[in-house]
């Protein structure tokens, strides 16, 4: 019956979350039940593929090649800017990316000023750490345009940096080593490598933000392996009887949280009536939300968890602040933000169906 229960449950959130990526982004498994948010702040004349100006400017638009790549939450489409056959300069268009990923890593387009179409499709350029979904689809998109600009064929989209493959590693570990050993040297171990690999490093965690963008538009392989692995552990772990394997054993917050509770002793004891109040909040601020994706009403607030603080170089300063916060108060109170507040750990507990 428990099991039973639990696919319910499993079943019912993901209408839930079909329902907010149809809202937020028009967009179901990449067939378009409207105009897109992006495209209707992008209207130009994507009818051709460049544009000449009478100064002999070209202008690629990457929105218009059938082999762009998606970012970390959406398409990233870019215009390309040639001078005198090299080039000049790279104008990323609106789009529906997480802006602190974006912010970061489109410090790879000072990689391409002053190069020929064709030495920038030679170059070899590595994601920019903590960004890598929205780099590799910066760079694919690059080569997609410039390959159609010179009439030769794209490179493979699919490549991905070689630190990815180290996240999936890490998340693959984390994965199975908990199955079988019980061991509190290694579970530590783990724990810093998710918070240092899969959080500073590469910037792998699951949000809403990722979560429906692959509903949206479907999984790109090989970029997004790492994350089917870390959604396998979250929603498919828990019917096997494995419940909150993603946020004990993967997700890099939950791990910072957890490593600094165990470094002091001291827990301010929480009263039963004071831990159900904080429940109850974490359950109304998470319907409250979920009721803000379905009417695309503030759906910018999936920008805003606090796992983009491992973007520190581009994330605002309070949402590093709040981390900061929450990590510091997690010393005397055990993993608080997991507990009483995080909206996408809300949502792996209603599809185990435990609250």
């Amino acid at each position: 019956m428990k099991k039973i229960n639990r696919l319910f449950s499993f079943f019912v959130v993901a209408l839930m979350l079909t329902a907010a990526a149809i809202a937020v982004h028009k967009d179901i498994f990449g067939y378009k039940t409207s105009v897109s948010r992006a495209s209707e702040s992008t209207q130009i004349a994507l009818s051709d593929r460049f544009t000449i100006k009478p100064e002999g400017i070209v202008i690629i638009h990457t929105a218009a090649l059938p082999e762009t790549v998606d970012g970390y939450a959406g398409p990233v489409p870019l215009e390309i800017y040639l001078k005198e056959g090299t080039i000049s300069h790279i104008e990323p268009l609106p789009n529906v990316e997480t802006p602190s990923f974006f912010k970061r890593a489109s410090v790879l387009f000072d990689e391409w000023i002053g190069k020929t179409p064709e030495q920038a499709m030679d170059m070899k350029i590595d994601g920019v750490s903590g960004a890598t979904y929205t780099s590799a689809a910066i760079v694919s998109n690059m080569n997609a345009g410039l390959a159609c600009y010179v009439g030769a064929k794209a490179g493979p989209a699919g490549n991905i940096p070689w630190k990815m493959w180290v996240a999936l590693a890490v998340t693959l570990v984390a994965c199975i080593i908990p199955l079988f050993v019980k061991n509190k040297i290694y579970h530590n171990v783990q724990l810093v490598a998710n918070v240092v690999v899969l959080g500073f490093w590469c910037g792998q965690f699951l949000d809403y933000a990722l979560i429906l963008k692959f509903i949206s538009s479907g999984f790109s392989l090989p970029g997004a392996l790492v994350a089917i692995v870390m959604l396998i552990a979250a929603f498919i772990y828990p019917l096997f009887g494995r419940p909150q394997h993603y946020c004990t054993h993967i997700c890099p917050l939950g791990a910072a949280q957890q490593l600094v509770g165990e470094l002091c002793g001291y827990k301010i004891h929480l009263s039963v009536k004071v831990l159900k109040a904080l429940d109850w909040f974490r359950k109304i601020l998470w319907a409250v939300l979920m009721l803000f994706l379905w009417t695309d009403t503030f759906a910018e607030w999936m920008d805003l968890e606090l796992f983009q603080a491992f973007q520190f170089r581009s994330a605002s300063w309070w949402i590093i602040g709040a981390a900061a916060l929450f990590i510091a108060l997690s010393a005397i109170v055990s993993r608080p933000y997991c507990r009483f507040v995080c909206p996408t750990g809300s949502l792996f507990k209603r599809s185990e169906n435990i609250g």
